[in-house]
């Protein structure tokens, strides 16, 4: 029989993709999501070898200027830097390089409206857990009653309620810690970060006297003016809390004067960036966390996972939102076959789950080896390879050997 109705529950970048993909094919489906209102989602996000997955679901039509609609700075232009500390550059690119080609940063807000066009988005639904009677169908326990459905697809974050009720949380929260912060700067001031990137970079710090890690920045830009006068910026500090930095203040103010002594460590004009932040601003203390698939999953052939509620991983490799991408066209695939009766739900369900559950475990895994390299420190010597690396990359573009530095995850 043809599917009465596929619930997805969570309305991010994975959930809405996968409610396009199934609204081009014509599968019946539900999206929810817990928040009563658009949720603030105002950073900025690297699009890469996703790009082509989130077209098959849109369509080639819909995606008739995406860039344009989705990025930073309103156009399929950008660039990535690593930087050291005294603000030589390591590696800066035209685009943001990966094994299949570019892409670009989009901002979160955008991106997220760009995919709401044309769904029906039902707020302020709180599913708490999922049960299965034994008429074949699967009901997603909520504030709002039961919601009968024959698949449930937890497309609801980090800490997903659907995953919880199966198997439980298993979220690992790592010893990599960040502080985050947001701040406006001038036309004139963003001069001076474009010269490494027009969009995104990361500063890596230099291991000091008696220091056993290092701290970096990453610095994004968000959005800027209509009349291009002022630009919105985050930037992230980030270090390995069992090597260095272990006793952290607890209060907002503690939190600035922390950041802004970590900052002194580097270079114009990312020291400035922190030390100007608003003083009464909100700093944002946060625990790195990750995800990894558990091959004991069992949704009983009626629910499935998927992007961070399925494979959570550090954003160290830029490759999160991308994996999801994956994700909704490989099940997607599967849900289009059960809906056309070729196949039962149950085997649609284990055949996507068969590919993307040891993919999402080489990302995670990837992702999690660069998050403790990156914050351990680097050589002279690998200092002057990454600097030789990157002149080579920046002259000739996409280059085969990158999967040699970043192996490919999918």
């Amino acid at each position: 029989m043809p599917l009465n109705s596929v619930l997805i529950t969570g309305a991010g970048p994975a959930g809405l993709t996968l409610a396009q993909y199934l609204k081009t094919h014509h599968v019946p489906f539900r999206i929810i999501e817990k928040a009563s209102e658009s949720r603030l989602q105002g950073y900025s996000v690297t699009l890469h070898f996703g790009i082509p997955y989130i077209t098959q679901a849109m369509g080639q039509e819909k995606m008739d200027g995406f860039a344009e609609k989705t990025s930073v700075l309103y156009t399929d232009v950008t660039g990535f830097a690593t930087v050291t500390a005294d603000g030589e550059i390591l590696i800066q690119t035209r685009g943001t390089p990966t094994i299949v080609g570019t892409g670009f940063r989009a901002n979160r807000s955008r991106l997220r409206q760009f995919l709401l066009d044309g769904l029906d988005l039902e707020t302020g639904v709180e599913v708490t857990g999922v049960e299965f009677p034994s008429d074949g169908v699967v009901i997603a326990k909520s504030n709002k009653g039961d919601i009968m459905a024959d698949i449930i697809v937890g497309a609801d974050g980090l800490h997903s309620s659907i995953r919880q009720s199966i198997i439980g949380d298993k979220v690992e929260e790592l010893t990599i810690m960040n502080l985050s912060g947001s701040t406006h700067i001038t036309a004139e001031q963003y001069k001076a970060f474009a010269k490494y990137s027009p969009t995104h970079a990361m500063v890596h710090g230099t291991k000091l006297p008696g220091k056993e890690g290092v701290a970096n920045i990453f610095f994004g830009i968000n959005d800027f003016s209509k009349d291009n006068n002022t630009y919105h910026m985050r930037w992230v500090i980030s270090w390995d809390r069992a090597l260095i930095y272990n006793d952290i203040p607890n209060t907002n103010a503690g939190l600035h004067e922390f950041a802004q002594e970590i900052a002194s460590q580097f270079c114009e004009p990312f020291k400035s960036i922190v030390q100007e932040t608003d003083p009464t601003s909100k700093i944002w203390l946060g625990k790195v966390c990750q995800y990894m698939p558990d091959p004991s999953w069992n949704g009983n052939g009626k629910v499935t996972l998927i992007g961070d509620a399925l494979h959570s991983m550090t954003p160290y490799r830029g490759e999160g939102l991308n994996h999801a991408m994956i994700d909704i066209v490989q099940l997607g695939e599967q849900l289009v076959k059960a809906h056309h009766d070729e196949i039962t739900i149950a085997e649609a369900i284990a055949a996507y789950e068969a590919e993307a559950i040891p993919r999402g475990k080489r990302a995670v895994q990837a992702s999690y080896e660069s998050a403790y390299q990156l914050h351990e420190g680097f050589s002279w010597l690998v200092t002057r390879i990454t600097k030789l690396f990157g002149l080579t990359l920046y002259y000739s573009g996409h280059l085969p050997f990158l999967r040699f530095f970043f192996p490919k995850t999918h």
